[in-house]
């Protein structure tokens, strides 16, 4: 699926990376399996290692990356690094060739969402406006209805951010949410990810040495 729902989250992918991602990924635990398989006759620890590495990329580049709306903003989960843009700080959201989020004139990419040429169906729902005051009290948030594209594109994603921004501004206003400070833009690089890329390259080229 293109979205996955939680109580406080939206993560937006899109399929047709998700289907790569798994193609590579059935091709390249087939691999390993013919090569365990005849380990014991034929050890090919080189090409071991190159699959490793293509697996590990295709994770980076069509797996990990996404789309994050919570109760706290925007997170643009991208390949090495992570940006996250609070609500109180978020200007707007464009598409043209990828999804663009700003904060007043400085832009910021998704990796995850590309433009499509078919346009998504617009569909009803809020992420804020069906809070219930209870649960706002609990944890500054209650089950979220988000729009749901029937199509994950940037337009569509951009559509749900610009729509989540106004219902949380509505929330805040009406005293459904409390007032936050204006919080900071931060950007992250992700360990793991540098990690896991770093150590399959050097693989490779240790086999390939060795």
């Amino acid at each position: 699926m293109g979205t996955e729902n939680s109580t406080m989250r939206h993560v937006y992918r899109q399929r047709s990376s998700l289907g790569l991602a798994a193609v590579c990924t059935v091709i390249g635990v087939t691999l390993l399996l013919s090569l365990a398989r005849n380990w014991a006759d034929y050890p090919r620890p080189t090409l071991v290692s190159w699959v490793l590495f293509g697996l590990a990329v295709t994770w980076a580049i069509f797996v990990r990356p996404a789309v994050l709306l919570d109760i706290e903003g925007v997170t643009l989960r991208n390949v090495l690094r992570d940006v996250h843009i609070p609500w109180t700080r978020l200007s707007h959201a464009e598409s043209r060739w990828n999804l663009r989020v700003f904060v007043e004139d400085r832009g910021f990419t998704a990796w995850a969402i590309s433009s499509q040429i078919e346009r998504p169906k617009a569909t009803a729902g809020g992420m804020f406006g069906m809070l219930s005051p209870r649960r706002l009290e609990k944890q500054f948030g209650g089950a979220v209805v988000s729009t749901i594209p029937a199509k994950v594109t940037a337009s569509a994603v951009a559509r749900s951010i610009e729509q989540a921004k106004q219902e949380y501004d509505e929330a805040v206003a009406q005293g459904r949410l409390p007032q936050s400070p204006e919080g900071e833009v931060t950007i992250t690089w992700v360990p793991l990810v540098i990690a896991v890329l770093l150590l399959t390259a050097i693989a490779v080229v240790a086999m390939s040495l060795s």
